[in-house]
């Protein structure tokens, strides 16, 4: 599960401590089954093409630097077949 939320992520020092300075939104990450099916959402909607639940049941199993590197090169494939 991925929450985004607006928070503190940056600090300066003042004094002796740190103060929070700007809020900037940023995920929370619960799992990498999260991170995986969030990675395959946004192919999905940068390619227009949504794929089937075995192929994302499938790609989700697979080590996230290997799943990035398929979906890019899915991606390509389907702008070269486009033009």
């Amino acid at each position: 599960m991925i929450e985004k939320y607006q928070g503190y992520t940056a600090v300066r020092k003042v004094g002796q401590g740190f103060r929070p300075v700007g809020k900037h939104s940023f995920k929370i990450i619960h799992n990498a089954r999260a991170v995986k099916f969030d990675l395959i959402q946004q192919f999905e909607e940068s390619t227009g093409i949504i794929l089937p639940n075995e192929v994302v049941n499938a790609l989700c199993t697979q080590p996230v630097p290997i799943l990035g590197k398929e979906l890019a090169i899915m991606k390509l494939q389907i702008e070269e077949i486009k033009q």
